[in-house]
């Protein structure tokens, strides 16, 4: 990258501040994913006011994702509404109410209730953000910006970790209401984006928005791109938003979409941090260090991956960094269950648990440098304007479905199986995400949304050996319905 296009670059300084402060939403979520492990470990240890048994747990931890269905649904609503930018900073809102729920009393029913809350949170959180920071971002650096973003989902899981760990609930739940203020207060301040105001024809607005985040007073050309982009799709209403998920080109990218989400879940994405303490401590058998130090750790590798991804993700495209990922996770699963078949089997050299450590850092590496940023990257580049409501609350409820039933499978499968049988089903699905990558996955580094659903509509029309209006008039024919 040369001096003067790094200069151009970090003149865009509101879109960073943007994504900066969207950061603390994600640290929020993180917060509540980070401090799960622990919690649970002490809650089942019996060193809180309340003792609660497995079942009561696995309902607390897939509780977060079964509400996460609704929160999308919820976000979609506003985000049709009211614009991507007010769905985003109404998404603080159901956190706030979560940590409230830990503050009023510490029993079972709030435990849940205040789980819950966290999933209404988590899917509105992961329908809007993609949505906000694709319509507002510069292509050379949206997968930068969402990358920092998943940063903070990091950060948040590392400070749950270590605050779950040695902080009181109360405690925890005080700081992470005062973190809601850092969200709040902030965002309310920035401006909708262009892509919503010039859809609600409110131009003056728009072009005031485009001169905010571009930091350039003359933004004739991209006001009168964006009025194409849009023009040429009609006001459609939510039924005929649904309808048009029947055209060729719209039904392969929610496909693309939504089966990333579905390999990522399958493949023990959030599973495995939801339990992470609890395997090193009773399957991987770890006692050269503190299990709760050991997860700690992974967070802080977790930080130092999606750093690296701000970089990667943009510079190699999304594809290779993709497969890169999938390669990385699939291979250290599939050695985690070898050392868990080891262990299982007596062999108790230390040598083992610190390669069960080494694999659950490289494991998160793997996962934050590809796997999560580049599968919100997607989410906010594929989908046209008339599925960028709809098209994140699909793969996002899809995402919470898939999270709860891997995540409430979880124990009675392990019961009836072993831990390496669980590590090898997860490598397996990881090396089928891989295949899938390779064959599915477009390349977007660095198109405008424009130039992406341009060269989906080409791809479509090669498949439809070279007729590039077949697409286009299923959609003209799905709004008359």
């Amino acid at each position: 990258m040369t001096t003067s296009s790094s200069t151009k670059i970090f003149k865009l300084w509101p879109q960073w501040l943007a994504a900066c402060t969207i950061h603390v939403l994600a640290l929020l979520v993180g917060l509540a994913i980070g401090s799960t492990s622990p919690f649970l470990a002490r809650l089942t240890r019996g060193t809180e006011e309340i003792t609660i048994t497995s079942d009561e747990a696995s309902w607390i931890a897939s509780l977060f994702s079964l509400t996460r269905p609704i929160g999308a649904i919820i976000a979609a609503i506003i985000a049709r509404r009211l614009g991507s930018k007010k769905s985003v900073l109404l998404g603080g809102i159901p956190h706030a109410l979560a940590w409230t729920c830990l503050l009023i009393k510490q029993s079972l029913p709030w435990i849940y209730a205040s789980r819950i809350m966290s999933g209404f949170g988590l899917g509105m959180y992961y329908s809007t953000f993609p949505l906000y920071i694709g319509e507002i971002a510069d292509p050379r650096v949206r997968g930068a910006l969402i990358s920092i973003i998943v940063q903070g989902l990091a950060i948040g899981t590392l400070l749950g970790n270590l605050l779950g760990a040695y902080v009181e609930i109360v405690t925890f739940a005080v700081i992470s209401l005062l973190v809601t203020g850092l969200f709040f207060f902030p965002f309310m301040f920035f401006p909708d984006s262009p892509l919503y105001l010039v859809q609600n024809g409110r131009m003056e607005q728009a072009e005031m928005a485009l001169q905010w985040f571009n930091r350039r007073s003359d933004v004739k050309t991209e006001l009168e791109s964006l009025k194409t982009f849009t023009g040429t799709q009609p006001n459609l209403s939510l039924w005929q938003s649904l309808l048009q998920l029947s055209t060729r080109l719209h039904a392969k990218i929610v496909v693309i979409v939504l089966f990333i989400y579905i390999f990522m879940q399958m493949a023990g994405l959030f599973t495995i941090g939801l339990y992470m303490e609890i395997l090193l401590t009773s399957s991987l058998r770890v006692d050269v260090i503190t299990p709760s130090l050991v997860v700690v750790i992974a967070g802080l590798v977790a930080i130092v991956s999606s750093l690296i991804s701000m970089y990667t993700n943009d510079y190699f495209g999304r594809r290779i960094m993709l497969a890169a990922s999938c390669i990385g996770v699939s291979v250290n699963l599939s050695l985690l269950g070898i050392n868990s078949l080891l262990i299982r089997n007596g062999f108790g050299d230390p040598i083992l648990q610190w390669l069960s450590i080494s694999g659950m850092m490289m494991y998160q590496f793997f996962i934050y440098m590809g796997m999560l940023p580049i599968s919100n990257c997607l989410m906010a580049e594929l989908f046209p304007p008339q599925l960028r409501e709809i098209g994140p609350c699909l793969a996002n409820i899809t995402s919470g479905v898939f999270a709860f039933l891997m995540s409430k499978s979880y124990q009675p499968l392990l019961d009836a199986t072993s831990t390496e049988f669980m590590f090898w089903f997860y490598a397996l699905v990881a090396f089928g995400m891989l295949i899938f990558t390779i064959a599915a996955i477009p390349e977007t580094k660095g198109k405008s949304l424009q130039e992406i659903q341009r060269m989906l509509r080409g791809v479509c029309a090669s498949e439809n050996n070279g007729s590039p209006d077949k697409s286009q008039k299923e959609e003209v024919d799905s709004t008359r319905m």
